[in-house]
């Protein structure tokens, strides 16, 4: 039966009580008698104004009921239902963007609040404390996934029939934060060729500092500069070498280089069928079809790099660990590639960097956009566009001396010369 609520006025504020059935901590059912606050007494003077809010509060509570489960709090009820739900929806990356938005950012401004009760209000309170929290130290990207997340939240909600109407996030406006999160750095075709020059022999020989412990080290390292050196096991040149190739001349992610096998090599393109987060093997990030997977053609260059760590039985992972796994991308990046880019004066951008470069190479090919979609296997085109093609600055310049002779040859142009 709909309950119709008592309305009533306390300490210049208007409240509706109303009956529900709560769950107890020893897991019994207990009958409460809550009271919500509608406004203040000044802002709505008569009965006849707050009798209208009064109606709305009250039908929406109607509507979603009165057992345990639709008074839950927004707490429980992200921590209990939403992230065991994306546990089971979700990949284990997007569940963990989640969980993690949660825990660190919205869960302690949450505290109290009853997901049926929540208005745009609310969530836009939450994130304005946030942005006068944290500010621009946070990037714009960063309240943007707070956004996403709490809506989320309440279209799992609104499917469970908790929350009635409106997703409470329609119209939260998002603080401004910082422009970038991070630079989306990329390597040139230059910075690329060298890369692989520095991993032209076996063994790969890491430099590293010598110990401060000693005395005698500290001196010599002060007067001579002299560093150890360490010898790389477990990978090889030619490893390293195919790796970059895979990602700056065929345009692969980091977890589809991880999740290469040899199977998917076939000759003249590279079938991506499969992706590696951490140690969990999932499909690839656009879902191509396990029968008609994303194909990337094998130029020259990548199939000489392939073919010199081909083994004669090829099985497996392209590029295993030493237990047969996948090889840890981010662990060689560390260990190797790092050091030794810094020992050269060489900036290490990640390896993601590399994939911009293939985009921002072949536009200045002249290749046209969408193609370049196609290659880095994009669904829109303005993700190719606004995050991955770097326009260089040697192709600004070349682009402005080009209108600079254009406008040299027109009256104008003659003018100002003049002048």
């Amino acid at each position: 039966m709909a309950q119709q609520g008592l309305l009533y006025m306390h300490h210049g504020s208007w409240y509706v009580r109303y009956w529900e059935i709560v769950l107890n901590e020893d897991g019994t059912l207990a009958r409460r008698r809550p009271a919500h606050r509608l406004a203040s007494v000044k802002d709505y003077p008569k009965k006849s104004e707050i009798l209208p809010l009064k109606n709305r509060f009250m039908e929406r509570l109607n509507k979603v009921g009165f057992t345990p489960e639709a008074g839950v709090l927004l707490v429980d009820f992200v921590d209990k239902t939403f992230l065991p739900a994306c546990e089971k929806r979700l990949t284990e990356a997007g569940t963990k963007c989640y969980r993690d938005t949660w825990n660190c950012h919205l869960k302690t401004l949450a505290t109290g609040l009853r997901v049926r009760d929540t208005r745009p209000v609310h969530l836009q309170t939450m994130l304005n404390r946030l942005g006068e929290k944290h500010g621009t130290k946070l990037a714009h990207g960063t309240y943007k996934t707070m956004k996403v997340t709490l809506s989320a939240i309440f279209t799992e909600a609104r499917n469970l029939g908790l929350y009635e109407g409106t997703n409470p996030t329609t119209g939260v406006r998002i603080p401004k934060g910082r422009k970038h999160g991070r630079k989306r750095l990329a390597y040139s075709l230059s910075e690329i060729l060298k890369h692989l020059e520095l991993f032209s022999q076996d063994p790969i020989i890491v430099p590293t500092p010598l110990p401060r412990k000693r005395k005698t080290n500290r001196i010599l390292r002060r007067r001579t500069g002299i560093k150890a050196e360490v010898h790389v096991s477990g990978v090889s040149a030619n490893q390293v070498r195919a790796i970059i190739g895979a990602t700056a001349f065929a345009g692969l992610r980091k977890g589809e280089i991880r999740g290469l096998w040899w199977d998917d090599d076939r000759s003249d393109v590279l079938a991506i069928c499969r992706s590696v987060w951490r140690t969990t093997l999932k499909s690839t990030k656009t879902e191509e079809d396990i029968d008609e997977p994303g194909m990337v053609p094998i130029i020259g260059p990548l199939r000489l790099l392939l073919d010199t760590i081909r083994p004669e039985n090829a099985a497996g992972f392209m590029f295993p660990n030493s237990v047969g796994g996948a090889l840890d991308l981010d662990n060689l990046a560390d260990r190797v590639i790092k050091p030794i880019f810094a020992a050269h004066g060489m900036e290490w951008k990640g390896w993601q960097a590399y994939r911009r470069g293939l985009a921002t190479n072949l536009k200045e090919l002249g290749v046209e956009d969408t193609t370049i979609q196609s290659i880095l296997r994009h669904e829109d085109v303005s993700t190719t566009q606004r995050f991955y093609i770097k326009t260089a600055p040697r192709v600004a310049q070349e682009a402005m001396r080009q209108l600079e002779a254009k406008i040299g040859w027109t009256p104008v142009g003659h003018q100002l010369a003049s002048n």
